[in-house]
């Protein structure tokens, strides 16, 4: 049985990406989540361990996981927001040595989303990167209503990384597209 001194955080998972089972994950900066074992997920008050079977890396800190028995979009959704960890003795914690402070579209995957008029209020929950405009789709916090909003420079007003939110200043009208 896993105890709570064998695992240490690591990251979160968001919602689930595709329908073949794959799942976004935030993971800490640091994590070479390709060198461990296994993940570990708190399964009703229980650790279980997770083998993952694909890796793909999508942002400085944001990951596509498969994991072993995870194979449709709806599997994938049981997961969804719930906290990873790693074996406490697999996980060295590495620094930054690439000095790129930037941010990925990723990155704010699991970031609230707020316009400055009050129109819009919600969480980026994934982006669409299909074509060479890159949106967050967002899903607002009062209905299950999603928006496609451009990730632009030109409309993000305020990042808080540590609260997890972005305040941005949309076109007249591009909520009703």
């Amino acid at each position: 049985m896993i105890t709570d001194n064998q695992i240490t955080e690591i990251g979160r998972f968001n919602q689930p990406h595709g329908i073949k089972g794959e799942l976004n994950a935030l993971i800490d900066e640091g994590v070479a989540l390709d060198e461990l074992s296994c993940i570990v997920l708190d399964m009703d008050g229980i650790y279980v361990p997770f083998f993952m079977t694909g890796l793909r890396q999508r942002g400085a800190m944001l990951y596509l996981v498969s994991i072993d028995g995870i194979t449709d979009e709806q599997k994938a959704a049981t997961l969804a927001n719930k906290t990873i960890y790693a074996l406490a003795d697999e996980v060295e914690q590495e620094e930054d040595t690439d000095g790129d402070d930037g941010f990925y579209a990723e990155d704010f995957i699991g970031f609230t989303i707020q316009s400055a008029d009050g129109n819009l209020k919600g969480t980026i929950t994934d982006i669409d990167d299909a074509t060479d405009n890159v949106l967050f789709i967002v899903t607002t916090d009062n209905s299950d209503k999603k928006y496609l909003i451009p990730v632009a420079d030109e409309f993000i007003t305020a990042i808080d990384v540590d609260n997890r939110s972005l305040t941005v200043d949309l076109p007249e009208g591009l909520l009703e597209i």
